[in-house]
């Protein structure tokens, strides 16, 4: 008889078996290695070596694999070498997965990052307090103030110093937020 080792809806990388929830645990971990694992087409299950950092214990090694069958394969934030993540940890059995709800691991978490900071660079958000960012870009007032007239912004925010095009008075400028 056939036997599988993994759900068909599922696999090692998709969740914990349903009855050993208590089991598991949340550590913090860093990505040391990875290995492609043959297949016959791309994408390539993978096998991600980690250091695992339990609190209080002694950090020790695991491994993730991870394949296209996997349930949550299509949201897996491909980790790179070096990379801090959540993961999921069964002591009893060794197993250890990508905890899925550490926004580390979300591709739609982080595109949702993405696309707030990049929301941020499009509405001229001035760079914080503190950043030792530099303009240009800069981000101009809409209107001069001493003069009232309307401030070409695209211009202004690319000057090297700039200022009104009409009073010729220099304009308030903050260096605009970047990546």
């Amino acid at each position: 008889m056939f036997h599988r080792h993994h759900d068909a809806d599922g696999g090692p990388a998709a969740e914990p078996r349903r009855g050993h929830e208590q089991q598991w645990e949340k550590v913090i971990g860093n990505v040391v290695d990875k290995r492609l694992l043959p297949a016959e087409y791309p994408p390539h299950p993978k096998i991600f070596g980690v250091q695992l950092h339990p609190e209080g214990r002694e950090p020790f090694r695991g491994e993730v694999q991870v394949s296209p069958s996997d349930r949550n394969w299509e949201n897996l934030y491909q980790p790179q070498i070096g990379d801090v993540r959540g993961f999921i940890h069964n002591p009893a059995s060794g197993e250890t997965l990508f905890d899925m709800t550490d926004g580390r691991n979300s591709w739609a978490v982080q595109n949702a990052e993405a696309d707030k900071l990049m929301g941020a660079l499009l509405k001229d958000t001035p760079a914080p307090m503190g950043e030792s960012v530099t303009g240009p870009p800069w981000v101009v007032p809409p209107n001069c103030p001493t003069c009232g007239a309307a401030v070409d912004q695209a211009k202004a925010a690319m000057d090297l110093e700039p200022h009104c095009a009409y009073c010729h008075q220099p304009l308030p400028a903050q260096p605009r937020a970047r990546f």
